[in-house]
């Protein structure tokens, strides 16, 4: 098959013909059709979460079902599917916890760049390929364990699927799993991308009576309010702080969800939440970074700090939802599709990514 390797950090992804083998027990094999170029990605691709070289890239995406291992019940061939960056295996600790993004059998995959009994699907036995979050779809197929599919009915575009699969859900469900903003609240996103956008809009959907979106680009104003931001504040000129107090009678908003990951961003919604407000932390900050607090104001204030992992939720139930939403025609996903580019073009949306482009890239291929 067609993908882009990557074999060494801070390069460009290599486009070559790479080996792929059957799926085995619980496992599928699904034609990609639509990825999403997601930061995640990029950071991988940079070396600040340092994954096992060389790799396959790319998390966020849909496809066909080609073809099924043993003891898959789930799909079947032909089926239109979601993939999920967070397959789970419904027995460990966190799993009967119900937190399923949080499996022990799916972290220790990741960590490895394998999939579930530590093989690899990808290269050769000389020159082996690792897998990237038990999913690798820069590629033109990927074997992917049988709970990370999730089917979709085909009527839903691939594209919008493919999003649904990272983006959407991650800030669809920091709002409604974890912040669980009700209608009439205030509240704040910070770091208005892929994930910000649905961030705003889920909290729009939700009823928010004033929704806030923050970011150093004024440029993304117009996308925010287009979403559903009734306010827009820049934090590199603006006190945002103080704004936020203005706007919300005083108090400061119910909730803040921070995209970005930077800690000058997570203190700024710990100290600009009101009292007893939730701060829904879903940015990824790099490693080695911390966040200064005022410790004293812990108890008195009962302000929470939540770490959110794709949304907070069980991610299949959440794709239900939000294309529900979508279907019924109160969810806009048509729009956070950008443009669409052949795996030839990676890296060249990799260069607009970093250059801040608001719509979603996704890589396509032929069917």
């Amino acid at each position: 098959m067609k993908a882009a390797v990557l074999y060494t950090f801070n390069e460009d992804l290599v486009i070559e013909d790479v080996p792929i083998a059957d799926p085995g027990d619980r496992e599928v094999l699904v034609r990609i059709i639509a990825t999403g170029v997601c930061h995640s990605d990029l950071s991988a691709a940079k070396g600040k979460s340092r994954p096992k070289l060389p790799i396959i890239l790319g998390h966020e995406a849909a496809g066909i079902v080609e073809s099924t291992g043993s003891a898959v019940s789930k799909v079947q061939k032909g089926d239109h599917v979601i993939l999920s960056w967070a397959p789970n295996c419904g027995e460990c600790f966190y799993c009967h916890k119900r937190l399923p993004t949080m499996c022990d059998t799916y972290g220790d995959a990741a960590g490895g760049g394998t999939l579930w009994n530590g093989a690899r699907r990808l290269g050769s036995a000389e020159k082996p390929v690792n897998h990237f979050t038990c999913v690798s779809s820069f590629a033109e197929l990927a074997v992917v364990p049988e709970s990370g599919c999730s089917k979709i009915e085909k009527d839903i575009p691939f594209e919008v699927a493919a999003l649904v699969g990272c983006a959407v859900t991650t800030g669809f469900g920091a709002v409604v799993n974890d912040a669980r903003v009700e209608a009439g609240e205030v509240v704040g996103v910070i770091g208005v991308g892929g994930v910000g956008i649905n961030a705003i809009h889920a909290a729009s959907v939700a009823g928010a009576e004033a929704v806030v979106a923050i970011d150093i680009n004024p440029e993304k104003e117009a996308v925010a309010r287009s979403f559903g931001a009734t306010h827009f504040l820049n934090s590199a000129t603006q006190d945002v702080a103080a704004e936020l107090k203005a706007l919300s009678r005083g108090r400061g908003p119910d909730s803040i969800i921070d995209c970005t990951g930077r800690p000058a961003a997570i203190a700024l919604a710990y100290n600009s939440v009101r009292l007893g407000g939730s701060v829904i932390s879903v940015g990824i900050a790099a490693k080695g970074e911390m966040v200064s607090l005022p410790a004293s104001t812990l108890p008195n204030t009962q302000k929470r700090i939540i770490g959110s992992n794709y949304g907070g939720g069980v991610p299949e139930r959440d794709f239900e939802r939000i294309l529900g939403l979508y279907r019924a025609g109160r969810y806009d996903l048509d729009r956070q599709v950008g443009e669409r580019v052949p795996i030839e073009q990676i890296n060249e949306a990799f260069r607009w990514l970093e250059q801040g482009v608001l719509a979603r890239t996704l890589v396509c291929f032929d069917r």
